[in-house]
């Protein structure tokens, strides 16, 4: 018996090249989901919360005084709770997973 020639995993020479196909408006709608939807509502809403808190808020902190708008410093409050939750939830998870 003679043994097979070995041949390349994939051999480019005999594909044809596909043309891209041009996608009408409907096919574009249909792939909207909720997510975008969602997120299209999310960013009209923090637009139009920073169009209506402009005003300037007097900070006093450790000794610090410093005036910021309002979404700014809401904004700044919102994303610090957000990374010392994740920070107490990773480090709760991984001394779950060690067992202390």
């Amino acid at each position: 018996m003679s043994e097979p020639q070995p041949r390349p995993p994939y051999d480019h020479q005999d594909t044809e090249r596909a043309e891209p196909k041009s996608r009408s408006f409907t096919d574009v709608l249909r792939q909207i989901n909720a997510r975008m939807v969602l997120g299209v509502l999310a960013a009209v809403a923090l637009i139009v919360f920073i169009a209506q808190n402009t005003n300037e808020t007097r900070v006093n902190f450790l000794g610090w005084d410093w005036d910021l708008p309002l979404f700014l410093l809401l904004l700044i409050t919102i994303v610090l709770s957000v990374v010392c939750t994740e920070i107490v939830g990773w480090y709760m998870g991984r001394r779950r997973r060690s067992g202390r």
